[in-house]
């Protein structure tokens, strides 16, 4: 599918969209707020290895914070109680493996990510059976920085609800194209991510997105400790130190290939230590004016 070209007419409104005026490689609609990649790039899979390789410092020192994160997840679904949950990117299945319900399903592109899951326990889908499928009356589906990878987001929020019960939920993490920390650290924001990330939503153009496939949104929080603040803390080390996403590359799974310079040391430590007011203060500016760099929305099939 490489070097296709994504439609030049917003799927919201049917608009013409602009080139956007700061990411040229993004269409930019300035009635919904919404950014697409302009040209399909070439699909990116993950091999069987990225899901058995380790990190030594995410293993031992990150770990109890990945918990502590999937714990401030599961509060969106409100403490009640859950039969069915689907989590849509679901990986090797270790966030549903914490999350408080009877059933769970993880939807996941990896054939060896769905593996892993069979051997835990979970029921694993490919996209197209989550797409085609109905009947799982699930009580929550869960999109983690998800949509913004999918070619037609708007395909997956129908799966959804054709998956939940009349009651259930959906709930959605997404970055915030019209954020301050965007604006600020322009190309170097940690959530831009071309290629990688076809689709760039505000809380406008998701409420819209949500409302054309038949939910309507119950709240918008602009808080995010996992995505937003730590969004923050990456973007400034991006942005001293000149290099891309060191503090992620170091949590996530790697072979060991992976290379620091000392200047991307030397920022890291500055940002985790003296630095931290300032990310700290960042991260509050932004939820306050209500212009973070992620937002998580949580919304709820439309009674007609």
């Amino acid at each position: 599918m490489g070097g296709k070209h994504l439609s030049q007419k917003c799927p919201l409104c049917g608009k013409k969209p602009k080139a956007h005026s700061e990411l040229p490689e993004y269409w930019w609609c300035l009635i919904c707020h919404l950014g697409w990649y302009k040209v399909y790039p070439k699909q990116i899979h993950y091999q069987a290895s990225y899901y058995t390789a380790t990190s030594a410092v995410a293993s031992r020192l990150f770990s109890p914070i990945g918990q502590l994160f999937y714990a401030i997840r599961n509060n969106y679904a409100g403490g009640v109680r859950v039969n069915t949950w689907i989590d849509v990117g679901a990986g090797d299945g270790g966030y549903l493996l914490t999350v408080p319900a009877a059933k769970k399903v993880g939807v996941e592109i990896s054939l060896a990510g769905r593996k892993l899951m069979n051997r835990l326990g979970i029921i694993a889908q490919t996209p197209q059976e989550f797409l085609h499928g109905r009947g799982f009356g699930a009580d929550v589906v869960s999109f983690w920085h998800v949509l913004e990878h999918m070619d037609q987001p708007w395909a997956y929020l129908s799966g959804a609800k054709r998956q939940l019960k009349s009651s259930g939920l959906v709930i959605i993490g997404v970055p915030n194209i019209d954020s301050i920390e965007r604006v600020v650290s322009g190309r170097r924001w940690f959530h831009l991510v071309p290629a990688y990330h076809l689709w760039h939503f505000t809380p406008h153009s998701m409420t819209r997105l949500l409302e054309k496939t038949g939910f309507h949104v119950e709240r918008i929080d602009y808080w995010s400790i996992e995505h937003h603040l730590t969004g923050v803390l990456q973007s400034c080390i991006n942005k001293t130190s000149g290099s891309d996403s060191v503090l992620h590359k170091l949590i996530k799974r790697s072979d060991g290939g992976m290379r620091l310079s000392l200047k991307d040391i030397v920022w890291s430590i500055f940002w985790m230590t003296l630095g931290l007011p300032i990310v700290v203060a960042f991260w509050m500016i932004g939820a306050l004016t209500k212009r973070p760099g992620t937002f998580v929305v949580v919304a709820r099939p439309s009674i007609k």
